[in-house]
């Protein structure tokens, strides 16, 4: 099934797995992404790219900035190697014009699924437009393929935003990463009625530089967090053998995955009357956390699954 069509059916599950493009200029970790993918390829409908730049946000940046290879290039391999549907993530206001990027996107990398994504802040004057523009651009031009958006269920006025990107031709929301229930339950509530799908998002934690990276990115993470996942156990671990290490960072990495489930099943007993349909985004942030988001994705994603079947019936 076309991945379009299986967005826009709200009784279908559609699932995602996001993985960060590699190193520029090392061969040998673009085997290691498309490894990655083999291994969760049967289990989702399209591998997420995003698009890493060097962002200056305010505070002190708890890793360095790794150039990473174009998106596109990784997903025709995966395309071409795969046969796996390919969204990729473009920030669309460091151009003036978007369509020249959709034509060689299109064209030279066979790619025709996308999420638009904004500046970093709306203090800065950016050369390109916004996404709201660029999507009716992209829509005027004749674009048939996905395009979707990013949301921040905790932003203020995300429902009202999130509908006017949708007017403006997107068809799906992915979110930021969720480790609280409330936000994302408010906005799928005020989205009663609307004809798009919102992708819920989850990544696992194992360590506590992980929820210091989140934070450094935006991501609307509950205070004491780290308290309840145990982080400072396994913070405090490191000082140990390396046993103790390890089992308190599978621990902590247990209670994230148990923490998902529940913000999952929330959403969905929480349902409006008329909800816009959900989607699954599961992502890794890093290379330490591949192998713990492919057991997120495989303990989410068949309760996801018996979740949109369950509320379609």
């Amino acid at each position: 099934m076309d991945l379009t069509t299986r967005i826009a059916d709200p009784s279908l599950p559609a699932t995602f797995f996001e993985v960060v493009p590699p190193e520029e200029g090392k061969p040998s970790a673009v085997d290691e992404a498309v490894a990655v993918v083999r291994r969760v390829v049967d289990s989702v409908d399209a591998i997420n790219l995003p698009e890493i730049h060097n962002e200056a946000r305010p505070g002190e940046r708890t890793a360095n900035f790794v150039p990473r290879m174009d998106p596109r290039r990784l997903a025709a391999r995966l395309h071409q190697e795969l046969g796996v549907e390919v969204v990729t993530n473009h920030c669309v206001v460091y151009e003036p014009d978007p369509l020249p990027w959709l034509r060689e996107t299109c064209d030279v990398f066979g790619i025709q699924h996308y999420v638009l994504v904004g500046g970093e802040s709306s203090t800065i004057q950016y050369p390109g437009p916004g996404v709201l523009e660029a999507s009716e651009r992209l829509r005027a031009a004749g674009h048939e393929g996905a395009l979707g958006g990013i949301s921040i269920p905790s932003r203020s006025g995300e429902a009202e935003r999130v509908r006017r990107k949708h007017a403006a031709g997107l068809g799906f929301f992915t979110t930021q990463v969720l480790f609280d229930p409330n936000d994302i339950v408010w906005l799928v509530q005020r989205l009663n009625g609307l004809e798009a799908r919102l992708f819920l998002s989850f990544a696992p934690v194992s360590h506590p530089r992980d929820l210091q990276f989140l934070r450094w990115l935006g991501a609307d993470i509950p205070p004491d967090l780290d308290r309840f996942l145990h982080l400072d156990e396994a913070s405090a671990a490191d000082l140990s053998h390396p046993e103790r290490r390890e089992g308190a960072r599978a621990a902590c990495l247990d209670r994230s995955i148990d923490l998902a489930q529940r913000i999952l099943m929330e959403v969905f007993d929480n349902l409006p009357p008329d909800p816009p349909a959900l989607g699954l985004n599961v992502e890794h942030i890093n290379r330490r956390n591949v192998t713990p988001a492919v057991r997120m994705l495989e303990r989410l994603g068949g309760l996801y699954s018996s979740l949109v079947l369950a509320h379609a019936r």
